[in-house]
């Protein structure tokens, strides 16, 4: 297969942030490198308190939100990752133009662009403003800014929109030809694809 397989994070998103290893992990053993597309995708959604007058549904949102961030601080425990508040929502429209100028300027940066943005929002809890996207784009911040308050906003709102055609309405998202698959424990199947589908195709 020779078509890119592309990848879309959002930098707020704990389960875009969780998918990066294992994704670096099958981008070295393919011995590929992935075309990674920011979009934007709603928060999770935090659980309210149980109240005697909530009505099924509302109980099922409740557990099922609960759910849903305990198992992701499980999986971040287990790789010694601390997620802190996973229902936040910091603005990280900077970065996601920062990582779309690196694809233009230099390539062969973003994936260390990525990572050091992720690190950024959950490992230090921080803002990933256009301040450190400057610094993080390093000799190739020249001409960002104009970039990011000229033509940046409406290439990122086509970038979600064609994501978003393609069917894609949550992180970590896996183009693959014309295959779609969400959430990093598609894997499997990304790899058995990329790989020509040889072998025993993942159950």
């Amino acid at each position: 297969m020779s078509e890119p397989i592309r990848v879309a994070i959002d930098f707020k998103s704990p389960t875009s942030y969780l998918a990066i290893a294992p994704s670096r992990a099958l981008e070295t053993r393919l011995g590929r490198t992935f075309d990674w597309l920011p979009v934007s995708v709603p928060a999770l959604a935090r659980p309210k308190p149980a109240a005697a007058s909530e009505d099924r549904g509302a109980r099922h949102r409740r557990i099922r939100a609960a759910y849903v961030a305990n198992d992701l601080r499980r999986y971040a425990a287990a790789r010694g990752l601390e997620l802190g508040d996973v229902h936040r929502e910091p603005d990280t429209t900077a970065a996601s133009l920062g990582l779309l100028w690196l694809r233009r300027q230099a390539s062969a940066r973003v994936s260390d662009y990525v990572d050091r943005v992720f690190d950024r929002v959950w490992r230090e809890n921080a803002d990933a403003d256009v301040g450190f996207v400057v610094e993080a784009l390093a000799e190739e911040a020249d001409g960002f800014r104009a970039y990011a308050a000229g033509d940046g906003p409406h290439e990122l709102e086509a970038v979600r929109a064609g994501l978003a055609d393609a069917g894609v309405w949550n992180t970590p998202a896996y183009l693959v030809a014309d295959d779609l698959f969400i959430g990093r424990q598609h894997l499997p199947m990304v790899e058995w694809l990329a790989g020509g589908r040889t072998g025993t195709p993942p159950i």
